[in-house]
């Protein structure tokens, strides 16, 4: 069987070596416009190096930006991109996808239900798996093109099918291939919403929004951005993604639980702030802090997170002052409309469904 990893980036690198050290034949690609970045991987002979807590120099199968070649050799595609570029990529692969292929999105953010409609519309729904997870396997960093810094591997993965009647002929295949452990979760908006990557970056980016076009030199993001009064607007936030989450009847714990577990902490952490200003995978990168108020933290988090989960809050009829100030804010900073150009339900495929209808929509 032959892997695609499409998305050249730091989380498609890492997953791309991982894969091929653990002997899968894997296909890089990335999207002809960025070529440039696997041309230092040619020059190494289709290697990359794993460094930290991943060593290992991993000789990938292929490393393309022929879509064609990718699509007809690979039966698994993880879609390993921002999320702003889900469908750039999708739109490439469609017309040459086949029934059998399996797409997972490595995260998602709501994307299964964007590729959902799209492949409907070309009559290709049919036949086609469709998968997400809620984040990435690694914390890491391409230090050069071709060399990551892996500097935590999580102990799970959550994941599910779009329907989620597919979980159980389709993720036994997954789980035989992923180098972690894999967390079927009820479905695909569960999934979504267990991305607490909205909680921690978004506010923090907000609340230092004077500091990160101040200090050029940067500053450690976890551990000095996130003080106390930083993770009470966390907290406060992440209250509203667990009542807007309970509406839907999904399962999900808290962010300060979710960080204790993605990396196997131990209990001397006793709060959200504890965690990460303490723990090295987050805290120990040195001065990492976004360099400027359009980094992905907000371009990305917001539209593609926070604007679905506010969606579907108002939907529920659950008010959520503290999600819906944070688009406010990074919408003014930065002068974009999230709600226009995000994830709203429209563009998911659910518009015009109640909420028990939604439900069931991915069931």
């Amino acid at each position: 069987m032959k892997i695609a990893v499409l998305g050249a980036g730091n989380g498609g690198q890492a997953l791309a070596a991982h894969l091929t050290l653990l002997g899968e034949k894997v296909f890089l690609y990335e999207h002809p416009k960025f070529s440039g970045k696997l041309d230092a991987i040619h020059e190494q002979k289709n290697c990359i190096q794993l460094q930290g807590e991943l060593e290992g120099n991993a000789n990938l199968f292929s490393v393309t930006s022929d879509i064609q070649e990718v699509m007809s050799h690979c039966e698994i595609l993880f879609f390993v991109t921002p999320s702003f570029a889900q469908e750039e990529f999708l739109d490439l692969s469609i017309p040459f996808f086949r029934a059998g292929q399996i797409v997972i999105f490595v995260p998602g953010n709501f994307g299964s239900l964007v590729a959902r409609k799209k492949l409907k519309e070309k009559g290709l729904n049919e036949g086609i798996g469709i998968v997400e997870t809620d984040t990435l396997p690694y914390a890491c960093r391409q230090s050069v093109p071709g060399r990551v810094d892996v500097w935590g591997v999580k102990k799970f993965l959550s994941i599910s099918c779009l329907p989620s009647s597919n979980n159980k002929h389709l993720l036994p295949l997954l789980e035989s291939i992923l180098p972690i452990r894999i967390n079927p979760l009820k479905n695909v908006i569960n999934v979504a919403f267990a991305n607490t990557n909205m909680i921690i970056h978004c506010p923090t980016m907000i609340m230092n929004t004077g500091r990160i076009e101040s200090e050029k030199i940067g500053f450690k993001f976890y551990a000095q951005g996130m003080t106390k009064s930083v993770c009470k607007i966390m907290e406060a936030m992440d209250l509203e993604r667990l009542r807007i989450g309970k509406r839907f009847s999904l399962s999900l714990i808290s962010e300060y639980e979710d960080a204790i577990s993605s990396y196997g902490c131990n209990e001397k952490y006793s709060s959200l702030f504890e965690v990460l200003t303490n723990n090295p995978v987050y805290s120990n990168h040195g001065n990492d802090s976004p360099k400027s108020m359009d980094f992905r933290y907000l371009s990305e988090d917001v539209p593609f997170l926070l604007v679905p989960v506010s969606e579907m809050g108002k939907l529920a009829g659950i008010y959520s002052p503290v999600i819906n100030s944070t688009i406010v804010y990074a919408e003014t900073i930065n002068g974009i409309q999230y709600r226009k150009i995000g994830r709203t339900l429209e563009k998911m495929g659910l518009e015009g469904l109640a909420v028990n209808e939604i439900v069931k929509s991915v069931a």
